[in-house]
C-alpha cells in the first residue's frame, strides 16, 4: 500500500474519485451477484413446481440488479479514470517543474530522450493500475467472500469446497509472485533492451555502410541475451503454481458434479441438484476471472512501483549538484573573479585546482588550451552550470551564491557550439532570447546576426517553421539564428563556447560579424579552437590542466614563445597540409 500512498500524493485534490470509484466497485461486486441468486431461484422454480409470477417477479429483479449493477460498474470505472489522468497530468507537470529547476550538470549527464522518456513513459504505466487494475481488485477480494456467503447458504459441502477452491488459488498465486524483484528485473532488462535498440537504430546508416551485425553491438547483444534469461526465469516460476491454478479450477466444475451426485444419493430432488449444478458451474467461471484479476493486480502493482521508483530517482537527480542562491537581484558590474577556485566532476579527479582569475567588466578574452585543459569548465561555473567545490567564483563584485537564481541566468548569454532551434518559427526561436521585446527589437536582433540572407531563402521569411518541409540550415545558419536570440537577450556577460567551430568559410565571415554586434559593450569569454578568430580579443589566456600558464595579447604572447605560440605553429602547419 506504500506505493499507492505515494502514487496518491501526485493527485490529492482529486482523491474523492478515487474513493468513490472503490465504494462504487464494492457495490458493483455484491450487486452482480444478485440476478445470479434470482437466476439460481428462477432455475429452482422451471425444475420444480413452476410458478409463473415468482418467476415474472425474479425476471424483474434480475434486469433491475443488472442495470443497477452496470451504472455503478461505469460509475467505478469514469470516477477511477479522472483520479488517473489527473495522476498522470500531475505527475509530468512535476517532472516539469523538476526539469525546470534541474541543475546544468543534470543536462550534462543526461540525454533529452532519457529524461522525457523516463518522465512520460512511466507516468503512464501509472495509469492501468489506477484506471482499472485498483477498482477490479476490489471485485477480486469482494467477490470470493460473496460467493463463500451464497454457496454455505446454497450447500455446506458447495460452501466448504468454495473455500478450499479460494485457499488453493491465493497460495498458487502467491507462489507465482514470490519473488518481489522480479519484476524490477524484468522491468529493467526490458527498458535496457528497448534504449539500445534505440540507439542500434539511429545508427543504421553506419551499421550497413560497414555490414556490421548485431552481435558487433556489445550492449544491444548483452541486453538481448539478457532479457531472453529473465523471461525464461520468469515463465521457470510461473509454470508450476499457474499450471496448478488452472487444473484446480477446471476441478471445481467436476467436483460441484460429484457433490451433486452424492446429493441425489441422499434423495435431494432432482430439480434442485441441477439448479445448483448449472449454478456452480457459472460461477465457477467468474471465480476463475476474480483471481486472473488479482494476478493482474499483482503485476501491474510492480509496475507502478518500479515507475514511481524510477520517476522520484530522477527527481532526486534533478535536484543534486543544484547551486545555492542568496537574495542579491542585481549585478552592478560585468567583471568575473576566481579565487583559489577548485572544481570535480567526479569525486577525486580534479579539473581545476586552486584556479584563480580575474576578468575585468567589460573586456574580451578568448580561453584556448588543449582538450581537456578546463575551458568549457571555466565558462560553465562562471553560467553557475556547477557549484565550485572550493574557493569563491565572484560576479559584478558578489558571491555567485549571493545570487537570487534567475539573475545569473538573465545576466549571462551562453552560445554554444551546438545550437538548439525549437520546431517553431525562426522569429519565435529568436523572441526566446526576451520575451517581452517587441517585433522591431526582434527583427533587428535579426539583421544584426547577419541573418537577412537567410530569411531571404523563405517565402515566409521569419516566419518560416524550423524543421517544416523544404527547410533546411546548415550549422553555420542556425549559429547565426542562435547568435540574434543572444545579441536580443541584451546580457552584459557572454560566453561564446567554440561556437564557429564547424561553420565553412562563408558562414564564419558572416559569424565573426555578427559576433562584432553580440560582443560590444559586453564581458565576453571565447572558448576557441580556430585561432585566427581571437587575435584581436583584450586578453587570451592559457589554460593547461585546470592552471592558468599564460596570459597577455596574442603578439605578447607570441614574442613569449609559450605555449601560444607553439599551439600558432601547430594550427598554422594543419592549414598547409594539403593532400
Amino acid at each position: 500500500m506504500a506505493t499507492l500512498k505515494r502514487l496518491f500524493y501526485y493527485a490529492n485534490e482529486k482523491k474523492m474519485y478515487l474513493i468513490f470509484s472503490l465504494l462504487f466497485s464494492a457495490i458493483a461486486t455484491i450487486l452482480s451477484f444478485i440476478p445470479y441468486y434470482y437466476f439460481w431461484e428462477i432455475l429452482k422454480e422451471m425444475t420444480g413446481n413452476a410458478d409463473k409470477q415468482h418467476i415474472q417477479k425474479f425476471a424483474l429483479l434480475t434486469f433491475g440488479a443488472t442495470i443497477l449493477y452496470l451504472l455503478t460498474y461505469l460509475a467505478s470505472l469514469l470516477c477511477s479514470h479522472i483520479f488517473a489522468f489527473r495522476l498522470e497530468s500531475n505527475m509530468r507537470k512535476v517532472g516539469l517543474k523538476h526539469l525546470l529547476d534541474a541543475s546544468f550538470s543534470f543536462f550534462d549527464l543526461n540525454s533529452s530522450g532519457r529524461t522525457r522518456k523516463i518522465i512520460d513513459d512511466n507516468a503512464s504505466n501509472t495509469h492501468t493500475i489506477i484506471a482499472h487494475i485498483l477498482p477490479d481488485s476490489i471485485n477480486a477480494i469482494l467477490f470470493p467472500i460473496c460467493l463463500v456467503v451464497l454457496s454455505f447458504r446454497a450447500n455446506s459441502y458447495v460452501g466448504l469446497l468454495v473455500v478450499v477452491a479460494i485457499g488453493f488459488s491465493l497460495i498458487c498465486l502467491k507462489s507465482m509472485y514470490s519473488d518481489a524483484d522480479m519484476m524490477k528485473e524484468y522491468m529493467g532488462a526490458l527498458e535496457d533492451i528497448n534504449s539500445e535498440t534505440v540507439e542500434y537504430v539511429r545508427g543504421i546508416q553506419v551499421i550497413k555502410i560497414f555490414d556490421m551485425m548485431v552481435e558487433s553491438f556489445e550492449k544491444l547483444h548483452k541486453s538481448i541475451i539478457n532479457y531472453s534469461l529473465m523471461i525464461n526465469k520468469q515463465c521457470q516460476m510461473f509454470k508450476i503454481p499457474y499450471v496448478l491454478f488452472q487444473c484446480g479450477m477446471m476441478s471445481f466444475g467436476a467436483l460441484i458434479i460429484i457433490i451433486a451426485f452424492a446429493q441425489l444419493q441422499m434423495s435431494k430432488p432432482m430439480g434442485q441438484v441441477l439448479s445448483l449444478v448449472v449454478f456452480f458451474m457459472t460461477f465457477s467461471g467468474l471465480l476463475y476471472n476474480a483471481f486472473i484479476k488479482m494476478m493482474f493486480f499483482s503485476k501491474d502493482y510492480s509496475v507502478a512501483k518500479d515507475a514511481i521508483d524510477k520517476l522520484e530517482t530522477l527527481f532526486t537527480e534533478m535536484d543534486s549538484n543544484k547551486l545555492d542562491y542568496g537574495n542579491v537581484t542585481d549585478l552592478e558590474t560585468n567583471d568575473i573573479e576566481f579565487s583559489e577556485v577548485s572544481f570535480e566532476y567526479e569525486t577525486g579527479r580534479p579539473i581545476l585546482k586552486n584556479f584563480s582569475l580575474k576578468l575585468k567588466a567589460n573586456h574580451k578574452y578568448a580561453l584556448v588550451g588543449s582538450s581537456g585543459s578546463g575551458k568549457s569548465t571555466i565558462a560553465k561555473l562562471i553560467s553557475g552550470f556547477y557549484p565550485i567545490t572550493s574557493g569563491q567564483l565572484k560576479i559584478g563584485g558578489h558571491d555567485i551564491k549571493d545570487y537570487k537564481s534567475r539573475v545569473i541566468e538573465k545576466n549571462i548569454a551562453f552560445v554554444f557550439q551546438q545550437a538548439k532551434l525549437f520546431k517553431t518559427s525562426i522569429f519565435e526561436n529568436v523572441k526566446l532570447g526576451n520575451p517581452d521585446s517587441s517585433d522591431e527589437e526582434v527583427m533587428k536582433a535579426l539583421k544584426l546576426a547577419m541573418c537577412e540572407s537567410i530569411l531571404d531563402k523563405f517565402e515566409a521569411r521569419e516566419q518560416t517553421i524550423i524543421g517544416a518541409k523544404g527547410v533546411h540550415l546548415s550549422g553555420g545558419e542556425v549559429q547565426r539564428i542562435a547568435i540574434a536570440r543572444a545579441i536580443l537577450k541584451d546580457a552584459p556577460i557572454i560566453i561564446l563556447d567554440e561556437a564557429s567551430a564547424a561553420s565553412d568559410p562563408e558562414n564564419e565571415y558572416a559569424i565573426q560579424k555578427a559576433f562584432s554586434s553580440l560582443m560590444a559593450n559586453k564581458t565576453v569569454i571565447m572558448i576557441a579552437h580556430r585561432l585566427t578568430s581571437i587575435r584581436n580579443v583584450d586578453e587570451i589566456l592559457v589554460i593547461e590542466d585546470g592552471r592558468l600558464i599564460e596570459r597577455g595579447s596574442h603578439e605578447t604572447l607570441i614574442k613569449q614563445g609559450g605555449k601560444y605560440k607553439q599551439f600558432q605553429d601547430l594550427y598554422a602547419q594543419a592549414n598547409d597540409w594539403r593532400l
